[in-house]
């Protein structure tokens, strides 16, 4: 029965909202299959058995397992302000979504805004043409509004009397417009390919450059035939590193919501719809390890065992107090190690001990500048992480230790007999610890004034000191060798 009356002016229509995509800016269901996974990865063979019986059934699987924090999620905040404004001139609102409703019915309690839900359960799933009927049924065919963002909600714009369309797709609000008046349309409009080069992290590529370290410091920089198998690795280790970086982000929302920094990654903030993630991260994958595969099958297992162990990592490890970056260290070594397997390069003890004690502090220094920069918001530490506020002096004392401890063995083999074997003048390598030195104390003094974002081989990368001092060690390094 309707309860608007027919010759009822377009603004003055009830507006039913959807939910996903619309009010807020994600996909709840993908959410919660990543919570799931997140949380009861025992229970995601279950999947496929919960859908063949129906999308409905799939959701309510689904829902009724995971607690998503409605309260974090990424809100339409322009849509929002007009749904209030509506709300305050007394117009009736009614959440209306294929998301489960019971998950539906905490999101309107969080808004306040609403007066009625519409939702699905274990048996009817509220899409599309479902939707239309059920709100026929409840106000009478274009006798109410519909806000939606999909091409599925052309089937309710069908039998709505006014349309509002919210981040639309390429023609979208054409083709609601043709089915009924449209009172409004809010985008926010944002460059989908830069949004998909921020979720692959293309800026923690440059750590992949580890890889190249055997040539260098083997003075095998020069082989045309070494550097482009170090290339092949550089990209097969590119594209595997950031299919890690999308799961990652894919289960971390609720997490990343709540970081001062991390909040502002694509799909945390809802600016990249999480089903490009949930295609990106295993064609990432497959593409990686299609590479490796070409090189070598050696090098596949390098690759492969990297994936596991940061994937290990993504999703128990990094709880773990000191474990975490004791694992953090090892992937950078990692990175090393991939580098020496590709050019068939033997690393020395030396070596490894050098990248061991430096990564091990880059690592703790990681840890510290999150404490720091979560301190300086609210004081309270991050509940994913197992570290507290009041750790963070002693991190800065195993990370600056552990840093000097890398000079010490830079300076032990500066005198050693390896290196009258591969430098013309080895004296003059000394001249690198002060440099090395300063760097690493400048480096944990930016992180104690909390001035160092959380990944500090990225800060490295773009900081104009850290170049000054690369090229003066690189300058040492020429001379020492007599090139």
């Amino acid at each position: 029965m309707s309860t608007a009356a027919k010759n009822t002016a377009p603004q003055e229509l009830p507006l039913a909202v959807d939910l996903d995509g619309t009010l807020v800016r994600t996909d709840l269901l993908i959410e919660a299959v990543m919570q799931l996974a997140k949380e009861h990865p025992a229970q995601l063979p279950m999947l496929p058995f919960w859908l063949a019986r129906g999308k409905a059934h799939f959701k309510a699987e689904v829902f009724s397992r995971v607690d998503l924090n409605v309260e974090s999620l990424p809100y339409n905040q322009p849509f929002l302000a007009f749904l209030s404004a509506e709300h305050a001139k007394g117009r009736t609102l009614v959440l209306a979504t294929a998301s489960a409703a019971s998950v539906a019915k905490k999101v309107a309690d969080h808004v306040g805004l609403f007066d009625g839900v519409l939702g699905s359960d274990a048996t009817h799933n509220l899409s599309g043409k479902n939707k239309a009927a059920a709100l026929v049924q409840q106000f009478g065919a274009k006798n109410f509004a519909y806000a939606g963002n999909d091409d599925v909600d052309l089937s309710v714009w069908r039998e709505a009397g006014q349309a509002y369309v919210v981040n639309p797709g390429p023609g979208l609000a054409a083709k609601a417009a043709a089915l009924c008046p449209v009172g409004g349309v809010y985008e926010d409009k944002k460059s989908r390919l830069k949004l998909m080069l921020r979720a692959m992290r293309v800026h923690q590529w440059a750590k992949n450059v580890l890889i190249f370290a055997p040539l260098l410091f083997a003075h095998r920089f020069t082989d045309v035939g070494l550097i482009l198998k170090a290339v092949v690795a550089f990209f097969a280790f590119t594209f595997t590193s950031s299919s890690v970086y999308l799961l990652n982000d894919l289960l971390d929302l609720e997490s990343d919501r709540r970081h001062v920094e991390k909040r502002r990654r694509p799909f945390a903030s809802g600016d990249l719809a999480l089903k490009y993630g949930i295609f990106m991260t295993p064609a990432l994958f497959t593409l990686g390890m299609g590479i490796a595969a070409s090189f070598s099958p050696t090098f596949l297992a390098v690759v492969l065992g990297y994936y596991v162990v940061t994937l290990a990592y993504s999703l128990r490890l990094k709880e773990v107090v000191l474990a975490d970056v004791m694992i953090l260290a090892f992937l950078y070594a990692w990175r090393v190690f991939a580098g020496a397997v590709a050019t068939n390069i033997t690393l020395s003890a030396w070596f490894l001990a050098f990248f061991g004690f430096i990564f091990f502090s880059l690592a703790l220094m990681k840890r510290a500048s999150e404490l720091i920069l979560t301190q300086k918001s609210n004081g309270k530490a991050n509940s994913r992480r197992g570290y507290r506020v009041e750790d963070l002096n002693q991190l800065v004392s195993f990370g600056s230790s552990s840093a000097y401890l890398a000079v010490l063995v830079l300076a032990l083999y500066g005198n050693s007999p390896q290196v009258a074997g591969l430098y013309a003048r080895p004296q003059v390598l000394w001249l690198v610890c002060p440099l090395l030195l300063y760097w690493v104390s400048r480096m944990w003094l930016k992180a104690h004034r909390g001035e160092m974002p959380s990944d500090p081989l990225v800060f490295a990368l773009k900081d104009r000191t850290s170049y000054i001092i690369i090229a003066v060690m690189a300058v040492v390094w020429i001379c020492a060798a007599g090139l």
